[in-house]
């Protein structure tokens, strides 16, 4: 589906298109792999110039007034150049933020202004722990303190706070957790990227970073679980049409009996198949934050589209390593990345056999 944009729109997607190109690639992303690097400053200071992580907050909240369409817009063109940045998780975490008022205020002007990079820290499914514990909160001497651990949170290392979910005996309150008031421990994912569990042993949280409590707190999660299901869903959009677009380029030129491997019927067959996946993966997510915008979601269709993006993208990639034959394994191949990185981003979240199961707790 190829959407009406409006100005605003059409702009954000050209501006991210050309900053995506500048700042990103394959190029980059395995030179940040090869370093150990977990996030790419240079690109990430770029995106908060633009604005981009307030681009779904109202404007009397002192963001741009858009909405997660619009980040969607930029998040597939992000996907596409494997920026290693974590955009959609602090767009989702400002969205949820814009939500609560004055009370985060501040959390939100130092989003805008780049001084703290606020990352999701939430229990996962698709990581072989479905059904993590949340943290538990304890008041003491007029301060809140946290016990329990968190597993497979990205950016945890370069991110000053984490948005934390934790248990206030039958409530649930979100709350603001520093970073140096955790333990990490930090592995690294396949495509380079990272993932930390957190450990709190009495964390303190003082009031001012309590974001909201009971019900409030509820709603604001469940809405931050399917926004990252929506924007991670967006990026895999955006890496499968890469892989696609280089596998195309790829079997124009490349010849086997004397004749390009893009003259074979059942190679042409196998990239028809993955390009209308793709195109029906791409009207799912425009679709879904188009409703998501308009106060008309269901919760379900949060969970479809990643359970569809996930397995899409791992297919779409796999096909990819296939049709560029031996050269498609080696490392040295950048097609490698785009599959690499589409089984970090399809298991993030929750992955396909997770949100399919989702979807129809929703639904019944």
């Amino acid at each position: 589906m190829e959407p009406i944009l409006s100005e605003q729109q059409s702009l954000m997607r050209e501006t991210a298109v050309r900053l995506c190109k500048d700042h990103g690639g394959p190029k980059r992303a395995r030179a940040l792999r090869d370093s150990g690097t977990e996030m790419d400053i240079p690109a990430w200071m770029e995106i908060v110039r633009s604005g981009w992580l307030l681009a779904a907050v109202s404007e009397e909240s002192g963001g741009l007034g858009m909405g997660m369409f619009d980040v969607c817009l930029a998040l597939e063109e992000a996907g596409k150049q494997l920026l290693m940045v974590p955009f959609a998780e602090v767009a989702s975490v400002a969205h949820v933020l814009g939500k609560i008022g004055k009370r985060a205020e501040i959390q939100l002007r130092a989003i805008q202004d780049g001084l703290q990079i606020l990352v999701p820290a939430l229990p996962q499914e698709g990581w072989g722990n479905v059904g993590s514990a949340i943290p538990a909160a304890r008041f003491e001497g007029g301060a809140w303190y946290l016990d329990g651990t968190i597993r497979h949170v990205p950016f945890a290392k370069t991110a000053q706070a984490y948005f934390v979910a934790a248990t206030v005996g039958d409530e649930l309150m979100l709350c603001v957790v520093l970073k140096h008031l955790v333990t990490l421990n930090t592995v690294h994912n396949v495509d380079g990227s990272t993932s930390s569990e957190l450990v709190m042993n009495g964390a303190l949280v003082e009031e001012s970073q309590v974001m909201a409590r009971g019900e409030m707190a509820q709603t604001l999660t469940d809405c931050l679980y399917d926004l990252l299901a929506i924007t991670s869903g967006a990026a895999l959009v955006g890496v499968s049409a890469m892989a696609l677009d280089m596998t195309l380029e790829y079997i124009k030129f490349r010849q086997q009996f004397g004749k390009a491997l893009g003259s074979f019927q059942a190679l042409q067959h196998r990239a028809a198949d993955c390009f209308v996946d793709i195109e029906l993966n791409r009207s799912l997510v425009y679709r879904v934050s188009a409703t998501y915008d308009a106060g008309e979601a269901h919760r379900a269709m949060a969970a479809a589209v990643k359970s569809r993006t996930s397995r899409v993208a791992l297919a779409v990639t796999r096909n990819a390593l296939q049709l560029h034959g031996a050269i498609g394994y080696t490392d040295e191949h950048d097609i490698g990345l785009y599959y690499k990185r589409a089984i970090t981003l399809a298991s993030l979240y929750g992955n396909d056999i997770n949100q399919a199961a989702r979807f129809s707790a929703l639904t019944l």
